[in-house]
């Protein structure tokens, strides 16, 4: 049976709302003095929401309780030869685990036993999962090789020593993607590159260990460019013939390198591979890919993206370091971006592909870089013109941007005739958006911008800014549009903190901030005041008032505290 309160909803799902509301008020509780924070603490106790608070979190510990009761393992006999034979005893790693999680690891005992009889797959598998097993144990667990033993580090997820990582280089091959995020990182790659074996089984391994993580894939291909720059310095036959050999080097770097000036003896491609390429001196880079005919390089592109996971962003890493070497474009280079790439990195291959082109016109409705470098292609229209009908004619936002350029420039905006216009007949979609990047954005028009859109606009003005913070739902006001706004700068906290609605978003984004972020502390302190000021004038009676009116108050955080106060301040001259 489900027990519920008076308004029909059930009591666990109320009581849990309550600890919620309980939780950003004793945050807020916080923000005051130390002489003051103990009566607000009690006071705020002592109300009704945390007693539902209260009820709220003994469940909570009652089931995790249970929980952790019948998880827990049998207690462990004394004596490490017991842990010996219990863990040799075990069938599975899962039984292992238990044996080593049931008491304190008497790891000298363990590597002695280790030594005299090495422990099996199963069993090492345990051991060096934990992370307290120590490295010399580490090395040890790892000879002889074995794949599923080494994987199993992952486990760990901390930053593994050098002992645990060394021996993955020279079978990189078989190592899981897992733990290759942690061999691979950007202080160990030098060291990698220094001494892997086979070049050619280390590529593959980099192309399909993080898909997601470019940045990564990224880091790889420019420690081999660093090595590389300092070995070959800016001779276009070098590199133009490193980059043929090294994905199919079956030898280390050095030996790749020491070999550059004679002929290959080994594999090579017919083409060279890009992201080492496109790691060389700019000279080289133009030099190169001027030599190379459109079916040239685009034999070269593939050969170079075969493999590798995450083929958009590569291509869209390999179309802006061609931007960055100062390669003229070419119609190839859009074919490439037209796929995935919408923003203004790809401004410089407008017009030679249809479907580039139409991507970065729709992206532009809401990037107002990209909108503003497309409109300075165009020719600008005089100042004579319609202005009013000229924007209704506009189909889409860059002719918008287009017109305003020309019929009132940067800064001059007739926002009396155009608010007039837009209310004996709406704009379009794409010209309000336009708008909302301009001065003085008046507040009637970002009203009329729909909801589901303000959050694409609300970094462009003060007024769309104000109008996404106040008429998002709570649920749909996440710290994320919140640190969007403040970090753009287009509002300050104060007034953002004054344009929140409801009053609970905005404490929740400061209860949720973590303390290590940059601007925790500026959020804080405005809120601190606010709650400070509250307190010096509400005096007794304010925290028991703020309970009662947080979780159904719709307005914001200041005019929450003025009705609170003004409530609170009355009933202590009611009671004196």
């Amino acid at each position: 049976m489900v027990h519920k309160s008076g308004n029909g909803t059930p009591r666990g799902a109320e009581d849990a709302r309550a600890a919620h509301f309980h939780r950003l008020l004793t945050w807020a509780v916080s923000l005051l003095p130390t002489d003051t924070r103990t009566p607000a603490s009690a006071e705020l106790n002592g109300t009704a929401l945390a007693a539902r608070a209260r009820r709220f979190d003994a469940l909570v510990r009652s089931r995790k309780d249970e929980a952790a009761a019948r998880a827990a393992p049998a207690p462990p006999q004394a004596g490490p030869q017991h842990v010996i034979v219990a863990l040799r005893a075990a069938d599975t790693v899962l039984d292992a685990d238990a044996v080593l999680a049931a008491g304190p690891v008497d790891w000298p005992a363990l590597a002695a036993a280790h030594r005299e009889e090495p422990f099996a797959r199963t069993q090492r598998r345990a051991l060096i999962a934990r992370t307290d097993c120590p490295d010399e144990f580490t090395a040890a667990l790892l000879t002889p090789w074995d794949p599923r033993v080494a994987n199993r580090l992952v486990a760990r997820r901390q930053e593994l020593p050098t002992s645990a990582w060394w021996p993955c280089l020279h079978r990189i091959g078989e190592t899981r993607p897992a733990l290759l995020r942690h061999v691979l990182t950007e202080a160990n790659l030098p060291e990698v590159l220094r001494s892997v074996r086979h070049i050619d089984a280390l590529v593959p391994a980099v192309n399909g260990y993080d898909h997601n993580n470019v940045r990564a894939g990224n880091a790889f291909w420019m420690a081999v460019g660093t090595v590389l720059h300092a070995r070959l310095g800016d001779d276009p036959s070098k590199w133009y013939a490193a980059a043929r050999r090294f994905p199919v080097h079956h030898g280390t770097l050095e030996e790749l390198i020491r070999g550059l000036g004679r002929p290959a003896t080994g594999a090579e491609r017919p083409f060279p591979d890009l992201r080492v390429l496109l790691n060389a001196p700019a000279e080289v880079v133009v030099a190169v890919v001027a030599g190379l005919g459109d079916e040239e390089l685009q034999q070269a592109a593939e050969d170079s993206w075969r493999g590798v996971r995450n083929e958009p962003s590569f291509r869209s890493a390999v179309t802006l370091q061609l931007r960055a070497a100062g390669v003229p474009p070419r119609t190839l280079f859009a074919r490439w971006a037209a796929p995935y790439r919408s923003s203004a990195d790809c401004l410089w291959l407008y017009g030679l592909d249809e479907g580039l082109d139409e991507r970065l016109v729709q992206a532009a409705d809401r990037d107002r870089e990209l909108r503003q470098g497309l409109a300075a292609l165009r020719r600008p229209l005089p100042r004579s013109i319609d202005l009013v009908a000229e924007l209704r004619d506009c189909t889409d936002a860059v002719a918008a941007q287009t017109v305003l350029d020309g019929g009132c420039g940067d800064t001059t905006t007739p926002w009396p005739e155009l608010v007039r216009a837009h209310a004996a007949e709406p704009f379009p979609l794409s010209v309000l958006g336009t708008l909302a990047a301009r001065p003085g954005f008046p507040d009637v028009l970002a009203q009329a911008l729909p909801s589901w859109t303000r959050f694409y606009w609300s970094t462009h003005s003060p007024a769309a800014a104000r109008a996404t913070l106040s008429a998002t739902s709570s649920a749909q006001l996440s710290g994320r549009v919140i640190h969007r706004i403040r970090e753009s700068g287009v509002l300050d906290d104060e007034s953002v903190l004054a344009a929140i609605r409801p009053a609970r978003a905005a404490l929740r984004h400061g209860h949720e901030l973590p303390r290590d972020t940059a601007d925790y502390d500026a959020w804080r302190d405005v809120c601190a005041r606010l709650f400070r000021a509250a307190a010096e004038r509400g005096g007794p009676g304010l925290w028991r008032v703020l309970a009662a009116r947080l979780p159904d108050h719709g307005g914001s955080l200041p005019e929450l505290l003025d009705a609170a106060t003004a409530e609170a301040a009355e009933e202590g001259r009611a009671i004196g």
